[in-house]
Formats: C-alpha cells, structure tokens, sequence
C-alpha cells in the first residue's frame, strides 16, 4: 500500500473504516473504547475494564496537517513570547511545528550562522574596493654652508607636501593607481630662480599579472569560497530544521504515550484496588484466608509504585517538548501542555528502489557534501595556479608641471623675465599635457624548486580526491539508512498488528480469569499475574504505535521527504547581491594554468550559487 498525499481523497479513504483498501480487521480490533463493548471476532464482549492503551487506537502515523505552508525565516527573526503563563496549553501536532519553528533556539542559532556567511560574502568582496589615500607633511631644515654652491651661508630649505591617491584591485589581477601630488619649495639660496616653487604631477599605474595571480579564478577566491560557506550554511539549517521537526514529533508522542501509560497504571491500580476490596469481603464470609489479603495488598502496592513512576516518566517527558519548543522563561514552565492531536493509522509500505533513489536525491547532507567537493576542486585549480611562475607587466604614465615666482634673463634677448604664477601654473601645464612621462616594464619571477607550491598542490589533490570517495561514503551511509527506514515501516506494521492483538487476548484473558475468581476457580495470585500481563501488554501496544510513528517519520528522514510531508518551507532571501562580483562570468578569465584551465568540470564562476 502506497501512502497518500495528506489531505487528499486516496488518504482520507484509507483513515476511515469501512473504505475501500481501510485495514478494516485492524481498526475493528482497535477501536476498543473505554466502558463500550469490543467486537472480536464476530462475539460481543463486554468489558468491565478500562484500557487506556487502546485509546491510542488510532494510532501516531497520520497528523491531520493544516492546507497552508509553514514557513520557516531562514534569518534572524524576534522571537515570540509566551502565549500563556501558568495556565494549561491546548497543543495539537500543527501548532507544536510553529512554536518550535518560530522559538527554538537552536534554530535561532542557525539563522544568526545563516546571516554571519552573508556579512561575510559583502566582507570578502571588500578585496575589490577602492582606497582613497590623502596626504600632507612639511619639513625645515637649517645647515650651515659648506660650499659657495650652496648659494648662502647658511641654507634654508622648506618643504610642503600635499598628495591624493585612489588605487584598487580588480577582479583579473590588475593593481591600478592614480595619483596627484605637489610639493610647494622655498629657500634662501640665490640659485634658485623660482623661489617659492611648487612641482605637482599627476600619475596613472597599473600592474598586470600574466601568470601567477591572474584571471578571476585567483582573485575572486575570498567571494567563491564565502558563498560556498553560505550555501553549506543554508543546507546545514534545513538539517537543523527537519531535526528539529523530528525532535518535537519524538517528544510530542512520548508525551502522548507516557501519559497513556498513566492512564495504564492508574487501570492497574484500580483492578488491584478492587481485588483488594474483593478478597477483603471473602475474607469476612470465610470464603477465603486471611493470607490472601498479603497477595493483594502487595499487588496494590506494587501498582501505586508504577504509577508514581509513570507520573515522573510523563513530567520528564513534558519538560523535554518545552525545551524542544523554545520555552526559555521561568513562567513558561509552570504551563501545563494538553496533547490534542488526532492520529489514525493506516499502513504505508514504500517501494525501496525509489526510496532510495529519493534520499539520494533529496538528502541535504548529499548537496552539503557536493558543495564541499566544489570548493576543495576549486582549490586545486588555485593551486595549479600558484604553481605557475609570475610575470607581471608594469606600465605608468603622467604628468607634471612647475609653477613659483621669481626673475630671470632670456638667453637670447637679454631681457627680464618676472614669474609669478605658483601653483596654478603647475596646474595648468598638466591640464594641458605639456610634459607627459612614462614607464612600461615586465618583471619575470622563477622560483627554484617550487616545493612549497608542488606540496600545496599534491595536498590540495589528495583532499578533493578524499572528497570524492567521502561522496561514495555518504551514498552508501544513505542506503543504509533507506533500508533500515522501509523495513522499520514493514516491521512496524505487523508489529502493530501483533500489539493490537496481544492487548485483546490479554483483557479477555483477565476477564476469564476474573470470572472463575468470581466462582471460586481462581486465586489471588493468578488474577494479579494476569492483570499484570494486560498492563505490560497495554504498555507493549502503546509503545508499538510510537515506534511505528517514528518509523514513519525516520522514512521521511532518511529520504529527505520530511519538509515535504509535513508541508514545512524555508523561507530564505539567498544569496546577497554585491557590487564588485563582476566579471565573474566571461571564461577565458578563469585562467588556472595552461595545462587544465578549459577541462574543469565544474564552471568555477558559478560555484555555491545563490539559492
């Protein structure tokens, strides 16, 4: 039998007895309710007991889940406080998902590791932005004269500096430059014909790896491996989130069964507190020995200390789903949690072939993993890279200009010439470009040996190698899982079969044995065994049904349907946009070396994509 979509006619068919294709023996031996007769067989029964297991005979496999999505903030979102304090919470499944969604705070944790990978994506792209560098200094200097060249006795020099520059890397490698500088001079020297005198220059730089540090691949690597990181983040909170639906089915249910089990206890109690009374009005007819009182006595003890037990059992088992839930205040704890969910069953028996080719598919842990095969191949090619020897082209070209006030002679017409410009004719002469300059070199750098950069190459192989064979690892683990997770569903529904029938043959067994107690066949002794052997399967039979609903969700687990079934998203913006991931496209900048740039198979530009 193939499960349902929840909601959908084939499901609802199949939670109601009577449909076509309902288990229809099962639920008529299930659905035993408390003080009603039970049809067993074709033979009506009337049971004067109360078992409380069967009233977990729908059993914990089908949550009534509501038509809308339930969307989980992959970001950091305030948290909600609580609703009630030291009052009683009415808490069906639908409304556990949503407190746990929106106030666990292991998922918070995962939501602020979420927005601390995106801060790092804009930091990693922080290698591209441009720096502006402004500058000012002076100096004085007095010295006496050794030299009628120096154009006084005693030289003065002054000296003014003013500069601003703008410089940047860009994605290919490139280190660019632009820089305007002026230097103001004045001294008492007669030699200087332009005194005050200012020099400013204006220069434009670029150095252009051509090997070594070249293309995006090298200089984009802080931003590939931030997103990578970010999306590894991002699959690692969807693991977070369908653990943490896990974790509130588990102790939702275990609180369901424990109190079930209370229920069971106190059943017990009440039929060793009623032999107890039965045997003490035998006692006084003399149809029995005072010595029968001690069996009885000891059997309503025994049941008194199991009940305390499973009380405890049950308040342990609360406090686990307020923890699973978010309960972070002291009030919050003296709420008391009321389990309202309806659950039916109904058999589901996968096919195993497309289960497993599901989780292989589905499993977030496989994308976690394929992610970090990416980077670790991208690695290698920045390792390839470093390999490689460096050959940089170096170019410049500027300006400059002089500027100052002062005399001087034509050489040719013997006239004088008077200068009084200063800074604004400096200016003007690189407006102008009347005296440009410039400088073109390469720079060839071979390193002998290179043991550092072939070791970092050979480790850098071994773990993308490591990688793949980790992939193999998680297959294989996957497998298992699928495996184990569809016999656990097979398994478990015979075993809820057996359960089922077991507790019935155990309270008609009690009643037999009460009836020839009644009649004076039976003894204390007997009648105590039995009720205990009801008990015990009553307990057996509440946690077959926990097993199996476990079971059930262990199957969306291990397949990856989990987020699926429940009808759970994730809502996360992705991957933020920043301004200087350019270039990040064109191929032939993807340089890594000659050998194995053009044969990578996975597109380096594209590597961990926004979701």
């Amino acid at each position: 039998m193939t499960a349902g979509v929840p909601g959908s006619a084939s499901f609802r068919c199949r939670l109601r007895p009577g449909c076509p294709g309902a288990p229809r023996n099962l639920f008529r031996r299930v659905l035993v309710l408390m003080g009603e007769p039970a049809v067993l067989g074709g033979a009506t029964v009337n049971l004067k007991i109360t078992a409380a297991a069967t009233i977990t005979a729908a059993a914990l496999l089908a949550p009534q889940l509501h038509a809308q999505t339930l969307d989980v903030p992959a970001l950091p979102a305030p948290i909600p406080g609580p609703s009630t304090e030291g009052q009683v919470l009415e808490l069906d499944l639908i409304t556990a998902y949503e407190m746990a969604m929106s106030r666990n705070l292991d998922l918070q944790v995962g939501r602020f590791s979420i927005a601390s990978a995106d801060a790092n994506i804009h930091s990693a792209s922080g290698v591209f932005d441009p720096n502006i560098g402004i500058g000012a200094s002076g100096d004085w200097t007095r010295t006496p004269s050794t030299t009628i060249l120096e154009g006084s006795l005693v030289p003065e020099y002054r000296n003014t500096r003013f500069g601003i520059g703008v410089d940047g890397l860009l994605p290919t490698g490139t280190l660019w430059s632009a820089d305007f500088g002026t230097n103001r001079f004045e001294t008492n020297s007669t030699f200087y014909f332009l005194n005050p005198n200012w020099t400013s220059d204006l220069n434009l730089a670029v150095t252009q790896p051509l090997l070594r540090g070249f293309g995006t691949l090298v200089n984009r690597s802080g931003i590939v491996v931030a997103r990578n990181s970010r999306a590894q983040t991002a699959e690692a909170f969807e693991m977070l989130v369908v653990d943490t639906l896990r974790q509130v089915e588990s102790s939702y249910w275990n609180l369901v069964a424990a109190r079930r089990a209370v229920q069971v206890a106190e059943q017990s109690l009440a039929l060793a507190e009623r032999l107890l009374g039965e045997t003490q009005e035998r006692v006084k007819v003399g149809t029995s020995a005072p010595i029968d009182l001690v069996q009885s006595e000891a059997g309503v003890a025994t049941r008194r200390q199991a009940l305390i037990t499973a009380r405890n059992v049950a308040s342990n088992a609360e406090d686990v789903l307020k923890t699973v839930l978010g309960f972070d205040q002291p009030a919050e704890w003296l709420t008391k949690i009321e389990t309202t969910q309806t659950y039916e069953f109904a058999p589901f028996l996968p096919d195993l072939a497309s289960s497993i080719e599901t989780g292989l598919e589905k499993r977030p842990e496989i994308r976690q993993q394929q992610l970090s095969s990416e980077i670790l191949e991208y690695y290698v090619r920045m390792a390839r890279n470093d390999v490689l020897p460096s050959l940089d082209l170096q170019a410049s070209y500027g300006w400059g200009g002089v500027g100052g006030k002062g005399e001087t002679v034509d050489p040719i017409t013997n006239e004088p010439i008077v200068v009084n410009d200063g800074f604004p004719d400096s200016m003007d002469q690189i407006g102008n470009l009347d005296f440009p300059n410039w400088r073109l070199g390469v720079q060839l750098g071979i390193p002998i040996g290179n043991n550092a950069a072939q070791g970092r190459l050979a480790e850098r192989r071994f773990e993308y190698d490591r990688s793949v064979v980790e992939m193999a690892a998680l297959h294989q683990d996957i497998i298992a899982q699928v495996r184990i997770a569809v016999r656990a569903l097979e398994d478990g529904a015979a075993a809820v079969e057996a359960a089922v029938a077991s507790q019935q043959l155990a309270a008609r067994n009690l009643e037999a044995e009460q009836t020839k107690f009644d009649n004076g066949l039976s003894t204390n002794y007997q009648v105590l065994q039995i009720q205990e052997d009801l008990a015990q399967a009553e307990l057996a039979l509440i946690r077959t049904y926990l097993d199996y609903r476990k079971a059930n969700i262990g199957y969306r687990v291990a397949t990856g349907t989990l987020l699926d079934f429940l009808d759970v998203g994730i809502v996360d913006p992705g991957q933020p946009d920043i301004p200087n991931d350019y270039w990040k496209d064109v191929e032939w900048l993807q340089f890594d070396d000659f050998a194995g740039s053009a044969d990578t198979a996975v597109p380096v530009a594209n590597l961990a994509p926004a979701p």
